[in-house]
C-alpha cells in the first residue's frame, strides 16, 4: 500500500465518522464541512479531488 493509499484510507475513516455524527444530528452540515477540509489538508488529499 503506498502513502497516498494511507493516507486517502485515513481521511475516508475520519470523514466516515463526521458522516455518521451528521447523520445523527450532532453536527450541522457547516460544520461537517469544516471537518472535511480539515481532515483534507492533514492527510495531503486535494479539494479537486474524487474522494472528496
Amino acid at each position: 500500500m503506498s502513502d497516498y493509499d494511507k493516507r486517502l484510507f485515513a481521511y475516508q475513516m475520519a470523514m466516515a465518522l463526521a458522516r455518521s455524527m451528521r447523520s445523527k444530528g450532532l453536527i450541522s452540515a457547516k460544520e461537517y464541512a469544516k471537518i472535511d477540509t480539515i481532515i483534507a489538508e492533514k492527510y495531503g488529499i486535494s479539494s479537486c479531488s474524487i474522494f472528496r
